[in-house]
């Protein structure tokens, strides 16, 4: 049985019926509506919905000193209060406002510098031709000849004879010994690369990482590592310390030390500087999703969500574009790096999240971003002049500097696992992998890996299929970015998890169809197909995951999941060592994972 008093104060929820949705309990109001409440078999839960003081407690009825203007006296032109997709904060915010468009807009872009950082190495590692460099004395010989006569065929080894007692005169080589050809091969120690792409150096031929010094796939791990760390530590970090002053200030460290990146006077000081940037660039990107999720509310989380992935569709267009144009490593990267600094100019003026103040107690704070929003809205009059304590109602128990407990009750709340409901500093790990999300936690992890896996080893390891790398990146960018647009309205029609499982088992199926098509263009094809597939999975699955956990952990959950994308980057440079074996092979890997993928989110929970 449940008994809501709709028009009053209280919410008595005795017990959680299949058609409760919660929507007046303390964890819907404090928690944006992500999570159903369904209380335990314990005492009643008596929960405080959208309270209104002033129309229904009689002793703020009286009239104040200070008669104002009757319009102050009502609630907002639009009460949200009786709304299944509202929550206390939204009530006075709205789902979304003028105030709300204008920030989730500037945070979109926040997602163009991570996605900069992981994608322009494609372009810094351009591959060019390469052979055993000339000594100084025989500069003036032809390379086809040098090459011909002096080294394999893959110009990693050179004739090992002494080449300073040879010289190039008229055309001629003067004391090439006559039984060259019976000498063994050395090492090169230095390399020359073709100029037929321009004379712009990639990073590749700077530190002249060819050869028995190829450790590409170990220089991009570099990033990855640190984007695998950044993924869990930074929803530790803006749980504890907001998501506003974490969001600039790695936003800071991802545009300097990017900067810094293109002075590199060695390998080791480029890979050292690609994990910090990897740290950064993750953190970015996890806070500024999860900051623009918790402006909004009802539907508008998931049109939100989904768009604020949208800049990483078309900053691959732009990547391509860019990279065109600036061939040189070092000017490619201070040009996606140091311009980003602008965006410090917000700052001061970029709200905290407000269900963030909430949830931590802060009212002042949060007073003050409501009214700031409500000015901007041009819904100032609309406040009720007692909506402060409203808030306070809502604020967690653990907040609020709960009596001092009895020895019984100290035991007794030692026994208890974790509550997130009722807490402004808990352990989000203990949260996350309790009784009740550990199973959420697991199955998180595992579509993260598989998704990731197939779209960034489509996404950075398209070119592996033929083609031009330009013009394949930009192509496939323009796709996906359509592909999200219309993903919008396919999770609003047919609902968000069964999106989902489509959007990863169509990719694994195009990917598995390879083994059927006769020519490479047919396999360039359904590839294409598979990673504008996932790329609308890609940006579906941040909003799903956030709807998983409620506010105060929203963050480390979102960060679980990146943790497993980052293990999953760590993985795509060594997936495609595959093709080595069999051509097709990486892509039958990563059709597996979409039907693993698949399976793992028709057993989560599904969310509203």
């Amino acid at each position: 049985m449940s008994g809501v008093l709709r028009r009053g104060s209280l919410n008595f929820d005795c017990v959680g019926g299949p058609r409760d949705k919660g929507r007046g309990s303390l964890e819907a109001n404090l928690y944006g509506g992500y999570r159903e409440t369904r209380p335990g078999p314990k005492t009643p839960e008596i929960s405080v919905i959208a309270l209104d003081f002033r129309r229904y407690s009689e002793d703020l009825k009286k009239p104040p000193a200070d008669q104002g203007s009757a319009d102050r006296d009502q609630p907002p032109s639009r009460d949200l209060s009786q709304d299944a997709d509202s929550d206390v904060i939204s009530n006075f915010l709205g789902h979304y406002t003028r105030w709300s468009f204008l920030w989730t807009l500037l945070l979109c872009l926040f997602q163009l510098p991570t996605t900069f950082h992981l994608f322009m190495f494609v372009f810094q590692i351009a591959p060019k031709e390469f052979w055993c460099a000339r000594p100084d004395n025989l500069l003036q010989m032809s390379v086809s000849e040098w090459r011909n006569m002096s080294q394999t065929s893959n110009g990693c080894l050179l004739l090992d004879m002494d080449y300073s007692q040879v010289n190039y005169e008229d055309n001629q080589l003067i004391n090439w010994p006559a039984n060259a050809t019976e000498l063994g091969y050395r090492q090169c120690r230095h390399f020359e690369f073709s100029d037929e792409e321009g004379t712009a150096k990639t990073l590749v031929q700077e530190f002249e990482l060819v050869c028995g010094r190829d450790i590409l796939s170990l220089v991009e791990t570099c990033f990855l590592v640190g984007a695998a760390a950044g993924a869990v530590l930074s929803g530790w970090i803006s749980d504890r310390f907001g998501r506003r002053h974490t969001l600039m200030a790695f936003v800071t460290i991802q545009s300097v030390f990017g900067g810094i990146l293109a002075f590199s006077t060695s390998v080791a000081m480029f890979m050292s500087l690609r994990v910090i940037i990897g740290f950064a660039s993750m953190t970015v990107t996890v806070v500024s999703f999860v900051l623009v999720v918790e402006l909004v509310s009802g539907k508008w989380r998931t049109v939100i969500g989904i768009l604020n992935i949208l800049p990483v569709a078309i900053s691959y267009v732009l990547s391509a574009g860019l990279a065109y144009l600036i061939r040189d490593w070092r000017h490619l990267q201070l040009a996606i790096s140091w311009p980003w600094l602008i965006m410090l100019s917000i700052w001061y003026w970029l709200p905290e999240s407000p269900r963030w103040l909430l949830a931590q107690g802060r009212l002042d704070e949060l007073c003050e971003l409501i009214e700031r929003a409500a000015q901007m809205n041009g819904t100032s009059g609309s406040l009720p002049r007692n909506y402060r304590k409203t808030l306070e109602a809502a604020v967690p128990r653990a907040v609020e500097s709960p009596p001092e407990a009895t020895g019984d009750e100290v035991k007794a709340a030692e026994a208890d696992p974790p509550d997130p409901n009722s807490s402004g500093h808990v352990n989000p790990l203990l949260v996350v992998f309790s009784a009740k999300y550990w199973r959420t936690t697991c199955l998180t992890l595992v579509i993260w890996l598989t998704l990731i896996i197939i779209y960034f080893g489509l996404t950075l390891h398209l070119s592996n299929l033929g083609g031009n790398i330009y013009i394949n990146s930009a192509v496939a960018g323009a796709v996906e970015a359509v592909s999200i647009c219309i993903s919008i309205l396919v999770v609003l029609k047919v609902g968000i998890r069964r999106s989902l499982i489509g959007y990863m088992l169509l990719p694994g199926l195009c990917c598995l169809a390879t083994n059927l098509v006769p020519n490479q263009t047919g396999v360039i094809a359904l590839a294409t197909i598979a990673k504008c597939l996932i790329g609308a999975n890609n940006a579906i699955i941040p909003t799903y995951t956030a709807m998983q956990y409620p506010t105060i952990v929203r963050n480390f959950g979102v960060g679980m999941g990146n943790l497993a994308s980052g293990i999953a980057l760590i993985l795509v440079p060594f997936l495609w060592q595959l093709e080595h074996i069999d051509t097709l092979l990486p892509l039958n890997v990563m059709g597996v994972c979409g039907l693993i993928g698949a399976i793992a989110i028709s057993l989560m929970k599904d969310v509203q």
